[in-house]
């Protein structure tokens, strides 16, 4: 059974194909891409070695817990498991997660391709545990709008209103866009969140990522942010600042498929695609 696994693994790398400017190959794959099959976000658990993640738009209300390998968690008494469900809440179009100042995972229903939508909200949940529990209800939602989106949908010059990419930086979330009319995105920091009323963040910037932006992640110490696009990896170093995109960064040019998810792993970038791929890059090598 051992040697078959090893051998379809071997297989899918094969078949796999890279030919941007910055070549890896995928470390492995998830183990269930049946499930999880457009995975839209990844995230390190920091109470286990796992990670999260979600699909996107057309899914149902639930996220997945896979090891660090990619093989997907589940709890043993669960005969038919279809992933972890989030109890009320709707999946209009999840596409990013994160972890707030205490600890709690944040789901953002931020996807928004045609720019029309009013509905946009964060939940949140205590992070459950994902060897026994197989659903897990949200403490608060949040819905939210842009500040500067005066129009359902805008014209096509100013579709900047779609997002795919959420973070916690020194206490607060942020929210890059996946800015459809340019590659300059822009960077929304919420101060304060208030439960079942509309939440609005203030832009705090923008930056021309040179491709659309699809997800970010901090360092567990809180020095790094990654960002990722379809094309590029961006590391920015913080310093601390209000502005973390307002610092020293570096960025390479890739091309692994579909690039939809972003974390760090201790000294490591980890990148999950849209087929279920997962690729680590070592920070340093970034900052060659």
């Amino acid at each position: 059974m051992i040697k078959l696994i090893f051998v379809i693994f071997s297989v899918l790398l094969h078949a796999y194909k890279d030919d941007g400017n910055y070549s890896i190959k995928p470390y492995s794959v998830i183990s269930d891409t049946k499930s999880i099959d457009e995975g839209s976000a990844i995230l390190k658990s920091k109470k286990y070695d796992i990670f999260w993640t979600l699909n996107d738009s057309g899914d149902v209300a639930r996220i997945f817990a896979i090891d660090l390998n990619g093989k997907l968690i589940k709890p043993d008494w669960v005969k038919k498991y279809s992933g972890l469900k989030i109890t009320d809440a709707y999946n209009s179009d999840w596409e990013a997660l994160t972890y707030d100042s205490n600890g709690d995972i944040i789901i953002c229903d931020c996807g928004n391709n045609y720019n029309y939508r009013r509905d946009l909200a964060l939940y949140r949940i205590s992070e459950p545990n994902p060897y026994y529990a197989n659903e897990a209800g949200i403490i608060s939602k949040y819905p939210f709008s842009y500040p500067d989106q005066k129009d359902f949908p805008p014209d096509k010059e100013n579709f900047n209103y779609d997002a795919e990419a959420i973070f916690s930086y020194k206490g607060k979330l942020h929210i890059i866009t996946k800015t459809r009319s340019t590659s300059v995105a822009k960077i929304y920091r919420f101060n304060s969140l208030t439960p079942w009323q509309m939440n609005v963040p203030e832009v705090i910037g923008s930056f021309d990522f040179k491709s659309l932006v699809t997800d970010a992640a901090v360092s567990e110490d809180g020095k790094y942010i990654a960002v990722l696009t379809y094309n590029y990896i961006w590391l920015f170093e913080t310093n601390g600042k209000d502005n973390p995109f307002d610092s020293k960064y570096y960025f390479k040019e890739i091309s692994l498929g579909q690039c939809e998810g972003v974390s760090f792993l201790k000294d490591e970038v980890i990148i999950s695609n849209e087929n279920g791929y997962l690729f680590k890059i070592k920070i340093e090598e970034l900052k060659k």
